[in-house]
């Protein structure tokens, strides 16, 4: 049997944090009930985030994990490894292309928010542009000779058509492409 905390730490863990998801999942006023501090979230996110570098995970696991080490992140971005979140999926060299290109549309809009509120400078959003263009021009010749690599099945087998590919990877071009044109203004 769990202990008050270890539910409240596994409530805050599922969720990212996130009170607004707490209260809207109906979770909020049990978790408000043990009346965690903010020292104690602190730690635990840390703790979570720590895990998540330290552990190798493939395929969907890597997606939602990543997805939560994102939901993480501070908007004010005060926390030392928001550059490692951002880039973690295009720099982590045991990754599939596939299980990368589900992760882009959460980096990109990590990036995103971070240039709309002034916390992303106009260089960074430029290098950040660059990587990805770079790795998107990969994945696309890869796409293209049917070489994609992918560590498990995914329920969405668009990926193996080099069309929806290409297609996949124009639509989130052209949202890129967007940001960078406001990033030249």
């Amino acid at each position: 049997m769990k202990t008050g905390m270890e539910r409240a730490k596994e409530l805050f863990l599922q969720y990212s944090g996130n009170r607004f998801y707490m209260d809207l999942n109906g979770d909020g006023y049990e978790y408000d009930g043990y009346r965690v501090s903010a020292e104690t979230e602190e730690a635990w996110r840390r703790e979570y985030l720590a895990r998540f570098f330290e552990e190798k995970r493939y395929g969907k696991e890597a997606v939602s994990s990543y997805g939560h080490a994102a939901a993480f992140l501070k908007s004010d971005r005060s926390d030392e490894c928001w550059e490692e979140i951002l880039y973690y999926p295009i720099r982590s060299d045991w990754l599939d292309d596939v299980t990368i290109l589900f992760m882009l549309p959460t980096s990109f809009r990590l990036a995103e928010k971070w240039y709309k509120k002034g916390k992303f400078s106009r260089k960074e959003a430029e290098e950040y542009l660059q990587a990805l263009d770079g790795f998107v021009r990969s994945v696309r010749k890869r796409a293209d000779t049917e070489t994609l690599t992918r560590a498990e099945v995914f329920d969405r087998q668009e990926f193996s058509d080099p069309v929806y590919v290409a297609a996949y990877l124009t639509e989130l071009w052209q949202k890129w492409t967007g940001l960078f044109r406001n990033i030249r203004k």
